[in-house]
């Protein structure tokens, strides 16, 4: 077997898709892959992106409206206002309220952080039905990107690890103007939400509850989002499952996503994973795709950071056997 072919794992890094899309799209004949005398599949990495962009090209809908806005003096309301008469030109005024308040937070809080956050000088939002009814928006800017906007706030040496900070909420690169709370809900709000900025692709499909980390853009930050017109999700449930009294207090972030171009979860991951995580009364880590912890990162967060901050509740979710034994280990005397 060819030494230079990677594994379903990586190949899911690379794409930014989760593992079980990746097997459906091997068995719909989308991607190739090849068998080891195991059965597990190996793939060749310049033809897993070579289709993968294939694919994503031809899934590309028609763009219905497109406009450029220079950033110095924009509004997000103005864009949101136009954006919304576009599409109820095209459904013919039908429009529901749920759609309509989703799609108007997500519009105003993607453009606003190009505004307040990007460095940028413009921004591009298009429209473009997926089907006859979900459609999709991109805000795209010129910016320095949103991840490098975070690490250069933050203090990262990689631009990755400001990757897991979109799944805590709370951490932004302006925090005397904003909450930091506008990606984080709005990727729970909409069914599809991918941000591709410095080289990486990160993705939340609410539908299937996967989280997903891969390669992405090196220019400016484009944020995707799509929203079936008829979705049964109200805005308000979404911020109710993460506040209390109206403040965010709850958070479930991705505990995979620092794993990115490593297999051994370290002390020092846990220390930049853990920051901004003491502004929550409750934290739910979701280990979901890991398949070991080192007992390093184990001890720093479970025994050191909670010992450190003990008016915040930790809990886990989607820990395999391996991971919840070296959990019990620290935590357990």
């Amino acid at each position: 077997m060819d030494k230079r072919l990677i594994g379903i794992g990586e190949a899911s890094r690379v794409l930014g898709l989760s593992t079980s899309r990746v097997r459906q799209l091997v068995e719909l004949g989308a991607l190739s892959a090849e068998l080891t005398p195991g059965g597990h599949r190996r793939f060749r990495p310049d033809l897993l992106r070579q289709e993968w962009s294939a694919l994503r090209q031809s899934a590309e809908p028609p763009v219905l409206w497109r406009k450029g806005y220079s950033l110095p003096g924009l509004a997000e309301d103005q864009v949101w206002h136009k954006l919304r008469a576009e599409l109820e030109r095209h459904t013919g005024g039908e429009l529901s309220g749920r759609a309509r308040n989703i799609l108007g937070y997500a519009v105003t809080e993607m453009v606003n952080n190009a505004i307040d956050h990007s460095h940028g000088s413009a921004v591009e939002v298009s429209l473009a039905f997926q089907n006859r009814t979900t459609v999709r928006v991109r805000v795209a800017d010129d910016g320095i990107g949103a991840f490098r906007s975070l690490a250069d706030t933050f203090g990262y040496s990689d631009v990755a690890d400001a990757v897991v900070d979109l799944t805590k909420g709370r951490r932004t690169s302006a925090p005397q103007r904003h909450s930091g709370e506008g990606i984080f809900f709005t990727s729970k709000a909409v069914d599809l939400f991918s941000l591709d900025a410095n080289g990486y692709r990160f993705t939340v499909d609410t539908s299937e509850g996967d989280v997903a980390l891969g390669e992405g853009a090196g220019v400016g930050t484009t944020v995707t989002f799509t929203l079936d017109l008829h979705t049964s999700r109200d805005l308000v449930d979404v911020f109710v499952r993460f506040t209390e009294g109206g403040d965010f207090v709850r958070t479930i972030p991705r505990v995979q996503l620092v794993q990115h171009g490593s297999e051994f979860l370290s002390r020092s991951q846990a220390k930049r994973f853990a920051l901004g995580l003491e502004q929550f009364e409750q934290v739910v880590l979701d280990f979901t795709g890991v398949e070991l912890v080192g007992q390093g990162f184990a001890d720093e967060l479970f025994r050191v950071w909670q010992s450190a901050h003990p008016e915040v509740t930790l809990m886990v979710t989607g820990a395999n056997r391996g991971v919840a034994l070296m959990i019990d280990r620290v935590v357990k005397p």
